[in-house]
């Protein structure tokens, strides 16, 4: 059951992983690498499959930077900044939902901290 259960999370992940790589401020990384952990817990053919999709190969270079030196390169750390806050920016002029705008809001400072928190590789 637990297997099956890391099957669905990872694909669910995938997939968001894959749109986050055509979407604008829609992230890829944070996705795939949630995808990796539960395909190598639950499908050696699927974690390697993933690691071949073309798409992803860039999210996936990061994905192995984080997983070998639990880092960020900091030009993907301002990149997610700035994509997070200029989604709040365009909601906020756009948008007519006050709830959706703060909604937004409340992740952007989510992933700002987060990318706060997580160390800077400057390799």
């Amino acid at each position: 059951m637990l297997r099956f259960g890391l099957i669905f999370l990872g694909s669910a992940c995938s997939l968001l992983a894959v749109a986050g790589a055509i979407l604008p401020g829609l992230p890829t990384t944070p996705f795939l690498l949630v995808a990796l952990w539960a395909f190598a817990r639950s499908s050696d053919r699927l974690y390697a499959w993933l690691q071949k999709v073309p798409l992803l190969q860039t999210a996936l270079a990061e994905a192995r930077r984080f997983e070998e030196k639990r880092a960020v390169h900091p030009t993907v750390k301002l990149t997610a900044v700035l994509v997070a806050w200029s989604s709040v920016l365009m909601l906020a002029m756009t948008s007519g939902s006050t709830a959706l705008v703060i909604t937004v809001a409340g992740a952007a400072t989510a992933g700002s901290l987060f990318m706060w928190w997580i160390p800077t590789d400057r390799s």
